[in-house]
């Protein structure tokens, strides 16, 4: 059975349960309904992610999230991979404002505010604000240092082809999702972090707090703090964001070696249809 965790949390999930007692329940039932309704959704996504076996440039689905063609309907994780649903958007599509949309990718790709606040003559804050307002009008309704991964790497199509693995899931004749998903990008690091560091750091990518990692492993907050510290010291990055960009880069940096290994080297052939 492959475990699910929480961490759709934030998200702006579009999901209701439907059932002929649906109107005449009570709100835990709803409330159950909807759990429920929703943990279905996710396991068909994962079962029809399993046999979708080609990968797809991600940039067109980045562009219509910021052309409000789309939205993030939901956010998860597996214990090896985790996923992006992806929904239409029906009502009217704004686009990004220019800047807004520059900053952010600039946040999602662990550029540091201050930074980003010098390049574009505004205070840190108004860059934190503006990510923040930016993430919501994608559906994505947490904050800009806790967004999920594979947001961010769609994200970083803009600038650097990017590949998911991609399908389509039909729920009924009114909700129609796009399934993304990627590998964990930190996965590498658990041959090289003593067990308790990578754990942590796990959860970070998460996007859980510090608070809430160490209620999730029942320790105190300051020995998460000195843990994740510790891992971004050697790793020689500066927040979670420029965590999860530096795991991108070492997972670029393997798949064309990865791929030249697996691929013969015979003649390609273009399929008519």
């Amino acid at each position: 059975m492959t475990a699910l965790n929480g961490q759709g949390h934030g998200l702006d999930v579009g999901f209701d349960a439907r059932g002929a007692d649906w109107h005449g329940a009570s709100w835990p039932d709803r409330t159950s309904q909807t759990n429920a309704t929703l943990l279905s959704v996710r396991l068909t996504a994962i079962g029809l992610d399993a046999n979708a076996k080609s990968m797809t440039s991600v940039l067109p689905l980045w562009r219509d999230l910021t052309y409000g063609r789309s939205r993030v309907a939901d956010g998860f994780f597996t214990s090896d991979r985790c996923y992006l649903l992806l929904a239409p958007h029906s009502g009217r599509a704004r686009p990004l404002e220019t800047r807004r949309l520059s900053i952010l990718e600039a946040v999602l790709r662990g550029s540091p505010q201050k930074c980003i606040a010098i390049d574009h003559h505004l205070a840190p804050s108004t860059i934190a604000l503006h990510a923040k307002l930016a993430l919501e009008s994608l559906g994505a309704m947490d904050r800009p240092s806790r967004t999920h991964p594979l947001l961010m790497r769609v994200a970083r199509s803009a600038s650097k082809p990017t590949e998911a693995r991609c399908s389509n899931l039909y729920v009924d004749a009114d909700r129609e999702f796009r399934v993304l998903s990627m590998p964990r990008p930190e996965q590498a690091l658990a041959s090289v972090l003593p067990s308790a560091e990578f754990e942590v750091i796990q959860s970070l990518v998460e996007g859980l707090s510090y608070q809430e990692i160490a209620e999730r492993r029942d320790t105190s907050s300051r020995t998460v703090a000195n843990q994740i510290s510790a891992v971004f010291r050697r790793l020689q990055v500066s927040g979670r964001n420029a965590l999860v960009e530096r795991l991108f880069l070492d997972q670029d940096a393997h798949q064309p070696r990865k791929r030249a290994l697996e691929e013969p080297d015979i003649p390609r052939r273009v399929a008519l249809v």
